[in-house]
Parts: structure tokens; sequence; C-alpha cells
């Protein structure tokens, strides 16, 4: 998980945000359409929580809008604030057991007072800095409400979508990467640098699951 810088919203929220009743409910799917592209430009085209790549398939985005302040509990101005919108991916919402989804669809599973997150916000980096990554992939944190937001609202370690092993791989591919480049022998500090300026970047298509990648150079820069 990386912090998200937001940018602007876009014109056709804007607009509609000023019609009479507006409501976040009835907004028709050409604006969410719009949203969604300008969430997804601004995220890399990455799922907010896990970082897993958010594809298009039949014209259709397989994402969906989530409020980092969920709505059951802010009106309809909030609602319709860009600044509170990030796109996420499906979080495997259809599975029978709540244990086998992640991101804002195990969220949705818990009551709504367990909803909220205790430390995480995805636009504040400085409540990223205790999320810590180990070698198999787990994601985790010696902060206990970090690590309540990671794994009990989030379930970012779910096994039914091996986010670990994603992770594991990301990373595996970053050291081939390193080793292809510099072999047998250590590369210096100035390709880790340029690593990380490449994964840092905000551009269009992001890495996958690069926050394991970014914080597996911060260790050796």
């Amino acid at each position: 998980m990386i912090e998200i810088k937001k940018g602007t919203e876009p014109k056709e929220l804007l607009e509609y945000r000023k019609k009479e009743f507006a409501s976040y409910a009835d907004m028709k799917g050409d604006v969410k359409e719009k949203v969604m592209k300008s969430l997804l430009s601004e995220q890399g085209h990455l799922c907010a929580y896990c970082m897993s790549r958010i594809d298009e398939g039949d014209g259709k985005h397989r994402a969906t809008i989530e409020h980092c302040i969920q709505q059951a509990v802010t009106d309809e101005k909030e609602r319709l604030n860009y600044k509170n919108m990030v796109a996420v991916c499906l979080g495997n919402r259809n599975a029978h057991s709540n244990e086998d989804k992640s991101c804002d669809a195990k969220r949705g599973s818990l009551k709504v007072d367990k909803q909220d997150m205790k430390k995480i916000n995805v636009f504040d980096g400085r409540t990223l800095t205790d999320i810590k990554y180990a070698s198999d992939g787990t994601i985790y944190s010696d902060d206990e409400d970090v690590n309540e937001d990671l794994n009990l609202r989030l379930n970012l370690n779910c096994e039914a979508r091996r986010l670990k092993e994603c992770r594991r791989q990301a990373l595996s591919a970053l050291h081939r990467n390193i080793a292809g480049k510099y072999p047998n022998k250590t590369a210096p500090k100035s390709y880790y640098q340029k690593l990380m300026d490449h994964y840092t970047e905000q551009r269009e298509m992001k890495e996958p699951y690069s926050g394991i990648l970014i914080y597996w150079l911060e260790k050796h820069i």
C-alpha cells in the first residue's frame, strides 16, 4: 500500500454535484465511469488497498469506487466528495466466506461500527510508514492498530486471492532484474535509487504490488 496523491476531480462530477437533490446512489453510469477513469489514472491502475492491477474488460473496469470514510456515516455532500474516493478491485466479493474476501469487499462484510480504519489513510503517507513486508510476501505491522486495518478490515494476506504469493513473486522479479543487471556483484545504491524513482513516480500504469518493492528498496538505499 502506498500514498495516493489526489488530483482534480472530473468536471462531470463537479457539474453533477451542483444539481438539486444530487446523490451518489442516483449518479448516472457515465459520470461514475469518468470518476473511475480519473481515480485509476491517479492510482496507476492499481487497487488502492491490495495494489493488484485493475484492467479493463468488455469496455468496463473490473473495479468499484470505494469511499474511504464509509457512506453509512456521512451525508450526501461527503458521499460525492472526490477526495474521499478511491478505485478498488472487486476483492473476490462473491465468495461465500468473508475470509475469502479482501479490500473493500472484506471491509464491507463487517458490522458498520467495525468498518472504520483505526489508523490507515491512503491519502496520508504518514499513516503508512509502519507497514512492513516479509520476504514471503506477508504484509503486516508491529503497530496493533495498523495491523488490524491490514488484516481484519482489508484482509490483505487473503489466501483465496494468493495476495502473499503475488507480492512474493513481484519481489522475486525485482531480485532477478537486479541480478541480471549486476551478475555476481552488489548493485550500486544509485541503481536502487533509479528503481525507487521508477516505482514511486506518478505514472498512468504503475507496477502491481509495488508497495513491497518500494519497502525492499528503502532498506537498501
